[in-house]
This record gives C-alpha cells, structure tokens and sequence, in this order.
C-alpha cells in the first residue's frame, strides 16, 4: 500500500503504507458491521437495493433454500469490500450508491475523531487534503488520542510507523499549510497539474488517454515542454503556483478543518445505517432528492 505524505513548503513527514491500508480496513470493518446481515437478519433488507444485474441479486418472491442468509451475507460483505459484480452492489431507483462512498460515511457516523480523520486520509490523500497552519495543532491532538486509545499503531520502536513524526510535524509551526499525497495514487505536491501551469486542455477533447492521441502534435509537444519545465522551477515557485489552486477547491471539500468536521460527509451522505434503517426507501431518496415510488 502507497505510502502517505504530509508535506508543506518547509518540510514533510510521511506515513508508513501499512498504515493506510490499515485505516482503509477500519472503514470497511465499521460498515459491514453495521449491516450486521448475519447477527440482525438485515439480509432482505439490503437485498432491496441490489441491483438485478449484479451476481448476487435474488427475486425478493423466490424461494430460497433454508440457511441461506449466512453464505449470501458473506459473498454480498466481500462485494462491498472489493466492488465486484459486473453490476452496483447498491443502487436506488437505478442510480448507483457507491460502497466505497457508503463505507466512508459510515466511518464517519459511528467513528470518533481518529476513525474520522483515518477516514478522510483514506478517502483524500490522493486529492491532496490539507490542513491548514492555524489548524495543525488541533490535528495533531486527533493524532494522539488516536495513539492513545490504539486506533493508530505505533509500529515497533525501530520501525515506526509514522504517527509521532507526523504529529511533531504538524505542531512544529502554524504559519504553513500541511498537504497531503500518496506514493502511488498522486502525483505528489505541488504538481504542475495544481494551479495555472499547464496550458489549458484543449475545449472539446476529453482528458483521458484517448483525448491525449486526439490532440495535434504540437499540443502534445506544447505540454510535454511545459511538464518539464516545471522541475526547472524552485520549491517556492511551485508551492506559489499549486497552493492558491489548491485553496481556491473550496467545493471539493478537501481542506480538514474543525469548524465543519461533526457536519462533513462524502458524496451523497448516506452510510449502510440508512440501508438497513425501517424507512431506508424515504431516507435514501430525501439525499438523492427523489420520491418514493407508490
């Protein structure tokens, strides 16, 4: 698993793969507990909303052979895990509820601040989320309780895994912004896609593999020229060019910050908790906003 990087103009402290695939089995661990399918018999709940396409959908009416709920609730647990099927695992009145979003918002239902913050490292640190100076301390806190109460490991002592780093990290100034990025999944931070670098993508092609062998030679010429000019500028030049861009995602909801931190939710807000809830159908479509069909 990518490592995890937390970097600002001055520095970075980094965060131990290991680690990161070890919040992203909280996340999921939290949700498939929460479905309880086995414990609770929320099997024909949940099966409501699987889509017919997919391998595990069964006719609500049809019969089904005695013990059935055990096996089916650990083949539909690895699905949500893995999000395998050819087909959503979830969807609502044809419209796809992504798990990964759905095990996310879970995490941050049920978690405390740690399993919150390991949630939004999880889900962001690809997207470049980021703390701001006045608000590193207060992350860093999170940090330590996160230690404290053994949701964070602290590796062994000659093989940390990262945390008390990154947390001495963050409490060594507040005039900076902390960034963070992956070893695999991003292209670092500051990047010369981040900001106003690159030349704009040509209207019309879309910015996919494809759209890169539509574009003419010159166009292909003009931003290879331009990539590599980005590392002939400085460290400070770059950060000048990428933060304020980054700044400007204020939709995105990229920048971790307490004063929105109990209200923050990913995508279309809804956890496994409205999946198996009485009224789940008049739930799920109050957050889509649609109606329930009569």
């Amino acid at each position: 698993m990518s490592r995890v990087y937390f970097t600002s103009p001055s520095g970075t402290s980094e965060l131990k793969g290991s680690e990161r695939a070890w919040l992203g089995s909280l996340v999921n661990d939290i949700a498939t507990g929460a479905l309880a399918l086995s414990s609770h018999g929320n099997a024909d709940q949940v099966l409501r909303f699987v889509d017919p396409a997919h391998y595990l959908y069964l006719e609500p009416d049809a019969p089904k052979r005695p013990g059935w709920q055990a096996p089916w609730a650990h083949s539909y647990e690895t699905a949500f895990r893995v999000g395998m099927g050819g087909a959503p695992l979830v969807q609502f009145q044809g419209r796809e509820l992504s798990t990964f979003t759905l095990a996310l918002n879970t995490a941050l239902k049920l978690g405390n601040d740690p399993i919150k913050l390991g949630a939004r490292i999880h889900a962001q640190c690809e997207l470049n989320c980021w703390v701001d100076g006045p608000d590193r301390a207060w992350l860093a806190d999170i940090i330590d309780h996160g230690l404290e109460i053994g949701v964070y490991r602290r590796g062994q002592e000659d093989d940390p895994q990262g945390w008390e780093d990154v947390a001495a990290f963050l409490r060594s100034r507040d005039d900076e912004p902390v960034v963070l990025y992956d070893s695999i999944g991003s292209e670092g931070f500051p990047n010369a896609h981040t900001g106003d670098w690159m030349p704009a993508w040509p209207e019309g092609i879309p910015q996919t593999h494809e759209g890169w062998e539509l574009m003419s030679e010159e166009q292909r010429q003009e931003r290879d020229e331009r990539s590599d000019a980005w590392y002939d500028l400085s460290d400070a030049e770059q950060w000048a060019i990428s933060l304020p861009a980054l700044r400007a995602k204020k939709g995105h909801g990229l920048q971790i910050r307490p004063d929105n931190w109990r209200r923050f939710h990913f995508g279309h807000g809804l956890s496994v908790l409205d999946l198996v809830a009485h009224d789940a159908e008049e739930r799920i479509a109050a957050r889509l906003g649609t109606r329930v069909a009569t």
